[in-house]
């Protein structure tokens, strides 16, 4: 009795899970391809009217056809819906800030950055069908935003750019004995032959914690310099963190927090500064979802994304309703980093409880969901679980309509090829 009682269940699962797959592949607008890809997005406008910040993703970043699909929709945004800035997973606040015409920053890069930045966005930039977006984003009058912090050539520069400057500051001057030691652990990240000791870590950050309360504006008449002051501690957390992990899980839920927490940080910095700025990000799925603990991790422990919150998410809670996130997707085919060589070609396969499988029933080739018009007349319909592979394709159980508002489905992806 008991076991026909738990097959009721499960068949009744099953069944729910193929409602809801039914409904969002009939809700699936067709985006019509006449040359290969989509260019014509005029029939997302009724979802993304008023909004300030599109989080545009991608399920892995070796996927050459949605590579090619999102620089057609970033281009529409630009051209057709007055999006004015570019905002980039990948590259650090500060490299992209000198770029947009911030030229004091000049000597707080590598000497080849201004001939090379594009070269810098790693992994993306030897993408050959990428070539459009790099043409596109270097002749158009718009706005770059790195959400990263610092790379490592980057951070080697400016740590003592930001002990020269704060010896000149009046927080130094007010807080001699302080300064005394901060000092020398600045010297002694920067020369990085001997670990920070617990001790050291935590007097670091706590003192540049309380600079940046102080809210002086040190050199540059306004906030970067906190911004700069917030991306070194989180640099020193990531790379110079003497605390130890019970675990790798444990590791890696804390990397992830630190890094999405300023990567939104770096961002919100950005969009103080420029309130009118109309945002595209360029991003992984994983880092644009905004409730990432509904979904049930399917390589590891199950309860892992309930561990962290990600750049969507704090995003989402900071502006609200401006923002609106896609994600992207596909049902077969095949991804790999655009390099030569060391990276692993991945098949692409949505099993048959997927909704992607069920989204290759329909008979085109590109399509788009807006979740939020299944859900709108019944909310409950954002509690309902299914399958998906948005994330990097493995195949895990969720309440996805909870963790974008809108889905792009390209039925067969393609490696990301390298230049040349």
């Amino acid at each position: 009795m008991k076991n026909l009682a738990l097959l009721i269940v499960a068949v009744l699962c099953i069944s729910c899970n193929k409602k809801i797959t039914t409904e969002l592949s009939r809700k699936m607008i067709p985006l019509d391809s006449e040359n290969s890809v989509p260019d014509d997005f005029s029939k997302l406008d009724q979802f993304i009217e008023s909004k300030e910040i599109i989080l545009l993703g991608e399920a892995a970043h070796g996927e050459g056809k949605t590579f090619e699909v999102k620089t057609q929709i970033v281009k529409y945004l630009v051209e057709k819906k007055g999006f004015n800035t570019i905002a980039l997973e990948g590259m650090d606040f500060l490299q992209l800030e000198y770029i947009n015409g911030r030229s004091v920053l000049k000597n707080n890069l590598a000497d080849n950055f201004e001939s090379d930045w594009y070269g810098y966005w790693n992994p993306w930039n030897p993408a050959k069908q990428l070539m459009p977006f790099e043409t596109f984003i270097k002749s158009k009058k718009i706005s770059l935003v790195g959400i990263e912090s610092y790379q490592k050539i980057t951070a080697i520069i400016n740590i003592d750019f930001i002990k020269n400057e704060l010896e000149k500051s009046n927080w130094s001057s007010l807080n001699k004995d302080q300064w005394e030691k901060l000092s020398p652990i600045f010297d002694k990240i920067q020369n990085n032959e001997k670990p920070l000791t617990i001790a050291e870590y935590d007097f670091f950050t706590l003192q540049l914690q309380r600079i940046i309360e102080s809210n002086e504006t040190i050199f540059f008449g306004d906030n970067f310099f906190t911004q700069m002051l917030e991306n070194l501690i989180t640099h020193v957390s990531m790379e110079f963190n003497p605390k130890t992990f019970s675990n790798e899980d444990e590791e890696s839920a804390y990397r992830v927090r630190t890094r999405d927490y300023q990567m939104a940080r770096n961002l919100i910095y950005f969009k103080e500064r420029n309130p009118k700025a109309k945002i595209i990000v360029w991003l992984a799925n994983f880092h644009g979802a905004t409730n990432l603990k509904e979904v049930t991790f399917a390589d590891g422990d199950p309860e892992m994304y309930s561990k962290f919150t990600v750049f969507g998410e704090h995003i989402k809670n900071k502006y609200s309703d401006k923002v609106y996130s896609i994600a992207t997707t596909s049902t077969r085919g095949f991804s790999k980093m655009p390099y030569n060589k060391g990276v692993e070609e991945t098949k692409i396969i949505a099993p048959k409880e997927s909704l992607e499988f069920e989204l290759d029933k329909r008979k085109f080739n590109f399509g788009y969901i807006d979740f939020r018009e299944i859900y709108k007349k019944n909310p409950e319909k954002r509690d309902e679980i299914f399958n998906s592979i948005m994330l990097g394709h493995y195949n895990q159980k969720g309440k996805w309509l909870q963790l974008f508002d809108g889905l792009l489905y390209i039925k067969e992806n393609e490696i990301a090829l390298p230049k040349g």
